[in-house]
């Protein structure tokens, strides 16, 4: 084995890689990077990378760390920013790795500093991390697996919403190909903080899945939803913008309205996966069709004035008699605004099958859910109606859903990490509280 080989096999030290980091970096600032390595223990760099993922223009870097002498197959990934003339340490991320610390790599590009880490044989994982005020956040994240003999690549965007998925046969031929947004849905009382996203914004021309001829931007047919629970009650609230809303005539004219979809089967009785039922070797048995668990909530505006808006329920399901009762439990409410309206819907859980809130500790639970706007311009003209939506949402195939998922009290969707939050502890415990 030559030299170079057993070199790029073993990291590098300090002095080693300090001088390819002084053209980025004034000697100040690489003292800055020394003094918050391990002291007192040897250590290799494996991985580096300089760019800007603050945003705010000036070189930042990232670098992966091994400890020399420990048991732990274990990388360091340390985050440095440019702050007000020094490079400051903003985040020390332990990362274990399977064979070798080259596993553990990163990269900046696009304003975000990006981790790669295999998490065992055949599954990585790329996760993608930005600063910004004063806070480390999760931006997306990247994960290729196995499944049989299925390639499966997920991909979540934290910041938009985001989520694509896919399997991939062993002769790279796609199997099966999802793209819809996943809304979060905290406690009806609970306070999000910066970094978090909660609600999703439905505004390009990729969500228009019907009549994009008609579509003239977003000032013409967009909307933001925000979804939240108590024990008893699912609460969607949806501010449209809308150019020319259309309220119609009378109950069958044309007019604006949006639909609520909800797929209330649980993964696990679906095999694993809300539209994946089995993997079996060669054969993926996607959810395409379901003869229960679908429900859909269509919202007519009313005129915001003498007539009121209604809201109509169906259901592939039998319901019981409390189901039947719940119906009457579900609520709508429309108002004007200046570019558009607001509508709140409330759905009890009992209609849908559960007693309360399907929330459980330190797990994030999944159900289907897909938002739809119908956007009609010219009340005469019924065939000219744009869709605007969070999936490609054909009702009875539960495959086509985007998803809502719960997020029970400590836990959050996405990552953010205050970089002065310690500080701000220690000042507010000296001051007593």
């Amino acid at each position: 084995m030559s030299p170079f080989i057993v070199s790029a096999q073993s990291g590098m030290e300090f002095d080693e890689f300090k001088p390819k980091i002084e053209p980025y970096f004034a000697e100040e600032l690489i003292a800055d990077i020394k003094a918050a390595m391990p002291q007192g223990s040897k250590y290799r760099i494996w991985g580096w990378d300089v760019g800007d993922f603050s945003g705010d223009g000036f070189y930042d870097l990232a670098i992966s760390v091994n400890i020399i002498g420990t048991r732990k197959r274990e990388c360091f990934v340390y985050l440095f920013v440019d702050n007000e003339g020094f490079l400051v340490n903003i985040s020390k991320m332990p990362l274990q790795y399977i064979d070798l610390p080259l596993e553990i790599g990163v990269v900046i590009k696009d304003t975000t500093c990006y981790v790669t880490q295999k998490r065992k044989a055949e599954d990585w994982s790329i996760r993608g991390y930005r600063f910004t005020e004063g806070s480390v956040a999760l931006v997306d994240e990247f994960v290729s697996n196995t499944i049989e003999s299925f390639s499966h690549e997920t991909f979540r965007s934290y910041q938009t919403l985001e989520t694509r998925e896919r399997f991939l046969t062993p002769e790279d031929n796609l199997a099966f190909a999802m793209e819809y947004r996943t809304i979060p849905c905290y406690g009806r009382s609970r306070q999000v903080f910066a970094g978090y996203v909660p609600e999703v914004n439905v505004t390009s021309v990729k969500n228009v899945t019907d009549g994009a001829f008609w579509w003239s931007g977003e000032d013409d047919a967009s909307f933001s939803a925000r979804v939240v629970f108590d024990d008893d009650f699912l609460y969607f609230s949806i501010a449209v913008r809308d150019s020319n809303v259309v309220t119609g005539w009378c109950d069958s004219c044309a007019a604006d309205r949006l639909e609520i979809w909800l797929d209330v089967t649980p993964a696990e009785e679906s095999g694993g996966s809300r539209y994946i039922r089995s993997v079996a070797k060669n054969r993926l048995n996607v959810r395409t069709s379901s003869d229960s668990g679908l429900f859909a909530f269509s919202v007519r505006l009313g005129d915001f004035v003498d007539k009121r808006p209604s809201i109509k329920v169906k259901t592939t399901d039998e319901l019981d008699p409390s189901q039947d009762e719940a119906v009457q439990l579900v609520r709508v409410i429309t108002s004007p605004r200046s570019n558009g309206y607001l509508v709140k819907v409330r759905i009890p859980f009992v209609l849908l099958g559960y007693e309360k809130a399907p929330v459980e500790e330190k797990t994030l639970t999944e159900l289907g859910c897909s938002i739809a706007l119908y956007d009609v311009d010219n009340e005469f003209r019924p065939d000219e109606t744009t869709m605007v939506a969070t999936s490609p949402i054909q009702p009875l195939n539960p495959s086509t859903y985007g998803a809502i998922r719960f997020v029970p009290e400590g836990m959050w969707y996405g990552e953010t990490t205050n970089i002065y939050a310690n500080a701000v502890l220690n000042a507010l415990r000296e001051l007593g509280f």
